[in-house]
C-alpha cells in the first residue's frame, strides 16, 4: 500500500525494504497504519475514547508513523 495504494502518504525515500497495511473501522471511528522497514514494525492507532468519526483528519497516522520511521533512518544512516 506504500507504493501504490492507501498507504502513499507514509512514503518517504529510504535504503532498505518498506511496506505497509492500512485499515479504519466502520464510520471512521478508528484509523490504523501498521508499517515496517527492515530494522523496526511499528503501529499507530488513532481513535477516541468516546468513538466518533475521525473522517475529516485525513491520514494523522500515516504521517505520525512516517515521523517515527524517518527517526530510524537517521539512525540506521546518520550520514544521509
Amino acid at each position: 500500500v506504500i507504493e501504490e495504494g492507501t498507504g502513499r502518504n507514509a512514503r518517504f525515500q529510504s535504503q532498505g525494504y518498506m511496506g505497509g497495511k492500512t485499515g479504519t473501522t466502520n464510520q471512521f471511528h478508528d484509523l490504523w497504519f501498521i508499517g515496517l522497514n527492515d530494522r523496526y514494525t511499528a503501529g499507530v492507532w488513532v481513535g477516541k475514547d468516546v468513538p466518533s468519526s475521525l473522517e475529516s483528519l485525513g491520514s494523522p497516522q500515516m504521517d505520525i508513523w512516517k515521523k517515527i520511521m524517518l527517526r530510524t533512518e537517521k539512525e540506521k544512516h546518520p550520514d544521509s
